[in-house]
């Protein structure tokens, strides 16, 4: 099971039209649920929102949870996928989980020629779901 979460950028575009910016690319790489975070109160199929990224992991607590941050601790390049996974993303240049400490979690970082984190959680997504995808078929 694949399972993304994400936090909505809410400043430089509207949730109606931002989702479509993450539903596409999931969508083509078979995630089985999708979550973001606030609430927007926007009413949509593809996407299940809750208030916090705690109430995400509750809800997903059987599975490896990955935190995808510019300051994780593995590199994407060495990871190896666990089959069942929450992959939690945050928001451009933003990483409100560096600080949670969940047993068992993993922080992963996508190397980039700067370094700066500067990816949308969007685009960090579809990278990883790629590389996800690239080493299964090995």
């Amino acid at each position: 099971m694949i399972v993304i979460a994400g936090m909505w950028e809410l400043g430089w575009n509207t949730p109606i039209k931002e989702i479509d910016l993450w539903q596409y690319p999931l969508r083509d790489f078979g995630i089985d649920d999708f979550y973001m975070v606030p609430i927007s109160g926007i009413k949509s199929k593809k996407v299940k929102e809750k208030p916090t990224l705690k109430s995400v992991i509750e809800e997903n607590k059987n599975l490896k949870i990955i935190f995808v941050t510019e300051g994780g601790e593995y590199s994407l390049q060495e990871f190896k996928h666990p089959e069942n996974a929450l992959y939690i993303f945050g928001k451009t240049n933003y990483s409100p989980f560096n600080n949670m400490k969940i047993k068992d979690s993993i922080s992963l970082k996508i190397e980039t020629k700067l370094n700066g984190g500067m990816l949308w959680g969007h685009q960090a997504a579809s990278i990883v779901l790629y590389d996800r995808m690239v080493k299964e078929w090995r």
